[in-house]
């Protein structure tokens, strides 16, 4: 099951994600979290 949150992020953040999403060619920042995310905890899982 998916759930929606809401979240608050610098301008700083957000221009990080822009660039993320151009670098990866993801259509949106929220996809791009998803990716950053996952990754993040998958590392995290095998370290």
């Amino acid at each position: 099951m998916m759930k929606k949150i809401m979240v608050s992020m610098s301008d700083d953040m957000v221009k990080a994600l822009e660039r993320e999403r151009k670098a990866r060619k993801l259509e949106s920042v929220p996809e791009t979290v998803r990716a950053v995310l996952g990754e993040y905890f998958k590392a995290r899982a095998e370290g």
